[in-house]
């Protein structure tokens, strides 16, 4: 499976845009003179959202088939197939003229590899003019850690060691200290940041429940096993774990620890 795609493909969801207005009203975000740059935008939903609030705005994203969405549904909004995790190499986009950059629930995927991490921001500070705004809000450390060892605990159980069964995971959920230095190291200005705990209720009638949400969202992880029948097997596993952990008795929904990373980060004048 080709994992520059599959993240943004499967995270194209209302869990992916969770209070999306505390970004965009950002006093730095919005302005109906600024132009900017939405870095792993899905299917655009958020990047329509937006788009009536400034004077342009691009959306970049690394699913063809998202971006294929996208431009069928909101043909009036600029759009485009990048692999945001080499933004860096893409000329049109990084020569600083754009106000804000903003993503949504997509760093943490994007930046799951350490060495195409520095491609991503340094493609973002320079797709910015002096000056310019770069806001974003992703997961951060000990988001949904619980699903997130319930899943390696069950690939383990199949036989999996826990080296490679941690290996498989497709996020990187950073601290906002490493944030921090991984913005500065590629010459932004840390304005502010924050993590929220964030808990989200799934039913079985709207996500299909916790099996819902690991079928959906840990797929990387199943696909280093073999067989069907050995996926099933970890996903039963994953959820019997979590059965006594998150269930709620009165109406069976299950709650989701997501805890989100915001900042604020700046280009040099």
């Amino acid at each position: 499976m080709d994992n520059c795609t599959f993240p943004i493909d499967k995270y194209a969801s209302e869990d992916a845009m969770c209070r999306w207005e505390e970004l965009s009203n950002e006093e730095q975000t919005l302005g109906l003179l600024y132009e900017v740059l939405d870095v792993g935008c899905g299917d655009g939903v958020l990047t329509a959202k937006l788009a009536p609030h400034v004077k342009r705005i691009v959306g970049v994203d690394a699913s063809p088939n998202m971006i294929e969405h996208f431009q069928k549904t909101y043909p009036h909004i600029e759009s485009c197939v990048v692999d945001c995790r080499h933004l860096d190499q893409v000329s049109v986009l990084t020569e600083g003229k754009f106000d804000k950059v903003f993503s949504n629930a997509a760093l943490h995927w994007i930046l799951r590899d350490p060495e195409t991490r520095s491609n991503t921001i340094k493609g973002c500070f320079n797709a910015l003019k002096p000056g310019g705004i770069f806001v974003s809000e992703s997961g951060a450390l000990g988001n949904v850690a619980e699903v997130h060892a319930a899943i390696v605990s069950a690939l383990v159980i199949q036989g999996i060691p826990v080296e490679e069964a941690r290996a498989a995971s497709p996020w990187w959920f950073p601290s906002q200290e490493a944030m921090k230095q991984l913005l500065e190291g590629e010459g932004f200005q840390w304005i502010k940041g924050e993590a929220e705990l964030r808990q989200t209720k799934l039913t079985e009638h709207k996500e299909g429940g916790i099996e819902g949400w690991i079928r959906l969202f840990c797929e990387p992880f199943l696909q280093v096993l073999p067989t069907v029948e050995a996926r099933n097997a970890a996903v039963k596993h994953a959820v019997d774990v979590l059965e006594g952990v998150g269930r709620h008795q009165h109406d069976g929904s299950f709650t989701v620890n997501y805890i989100r990373l915001r900042f604020v980060a700046q280009k040099p004048f």
